[in-house]
């Protein structure tokens, strides 16, 4: 990213610890991208002021939550109708504050935004218009393209996406409204989109554990960073293990995990606390009690199952993060 000219600004869904977001800023975040706006109030209250919110925010009692946290930090949110724009900015004048706002425009994920082309300049004039707002620039996700298996394929399909969204914004700087920021790039993207034209920043940050997904499907060269430790409750065959590694701790979908350190696993099946193994031969170990351990097949679906995540140095525990519980209504979680 750097040496593509680009800024930083690492995608937290699934890092949800806002002392993992400041150690990436240490390392040259730029600030954070959120889906959630209580994602964002997370990052806040641990000391993160420059927060954007890749989504839109339309309930009133989270309007008047992203008009406060701008008191305290510059959050910036997503928007793509003026249906979106008119009752954030009532909530930004009564408030007294500005919101940073920025189009997302749809490249072909068939998911939010506004079509690419003139459409998006006269969206952001409509915006421009409005006190208590301003105006930031456009934002995208290719995420599409990450299914194209075949490198250069992959590659071309990513070029031709973003290219809708710096086309968008070459539209909007002949409107007269210069987009300051041209967001885009998740982790299946980012090593193509951080050489392309026109785009400023890049949200890839999940990257950062190196789970199945993006090393495996997205096929980027990264250090496997996070495990799961679990116990082995039960070995009722030679064959068979179960241990305390269900779908509540450790997600199935969209790529299932793997267990380390044991070849001959054939089969694993998942139920709600439980995961069972079936070997392919007869074992005697892990036994009743021994931990077994796991490469994360997702992280953004595995990471909010826990409330920590336990640091270590070789086999020596160096730090434990505390993981924010981002539902509606939580409190933020105390530092151990």
């Amino acid at each position: 990213m750097a040496q593509g000219g680009k800024r930083w600004r690492p995608h937290v869904k699934a890092i949800r610890s806002a002392a993992l977001a400041q150690r990436l800023l240490a390392a040259g975040a730029r600030g954070v991208t959120c889906a959630t706006i209580d994602e964002a109030q997370a990052m806040v209250d641990g000391g993160v002021n420059d927060v954007l919110i890749a989504s839109q925010v339309i309930q009133p009692a989270e309007l008047l939550k992203l008009a406060d946290l701008n008191r305290h930090a510059q959050v910036a949110v997503a928007i793509d109708a003026m249906a979106q724009v008119l009752p954030l900015a009532r909530a930004a004048r009564s408030a007294g504050v500005t919101i940073p706002v920025l189009i997302e425009v749809d490249v072909g994920l068939r998911r939010a935004g506004v079509a690419p082309g003139p459409g998006v300049a006269e969206l952001a004039q409509g915006l421009a218009r409005e006190d208590g707002l301003c105006f930031e620039g456009l934002m995208a996700w290719e995420g599409q393209t990450t299914r194209v298996a075949e490198d250069g394929a992959r590659r071309n399909a990513i070029v031709e996406a973003v290219g809708l969204l710096t086309e968008s914004a070459r539209l909007c700087a002949v409107a007269g409204l210069l987009p300051r920021v041209v967001s885009c790039g998740g982790t299946g993207t980012f090593e193509t989109t951080a050489t392309l034209d026109g785009v400023t920043e890049i949200q890839a940050g999940g990257g950062v554990f190196g789970d199945l997904r993006c090393r495996e499907d997205f096929g980027i060269d990264l250090e496997a960073a996070m495990r799961l430790r679990a116990s082995v409750l039960a070995r009722p065959t030679a064959t068979r293990i179960v241990c305390d590694a269900g779908c509540k701790s450790l997600a199935v979908y969209p790529k299932a995990p793997r267990v380390l350190g044991m070849a001959c696993a054939a089969r694993i099946a998942h139920s709600a606390s439980h995961l069972t193994l079936e070997l392919e031969a007869e074992a005697s170990s892990p036994a009743i009690g021994a931990p077994i351990e796991f490469d994360i097949g997702y992280a953004d679906a595995t990471v909010f199952l826990h409330r920590e995540i336990v640091g270590l140095r070789g086999t020596r525990i160096e730090t434990r993060f505390a993981l924010q519980d981002t539902r509606p209504g939580a409190q933020p979680a105390p530092q151990p």
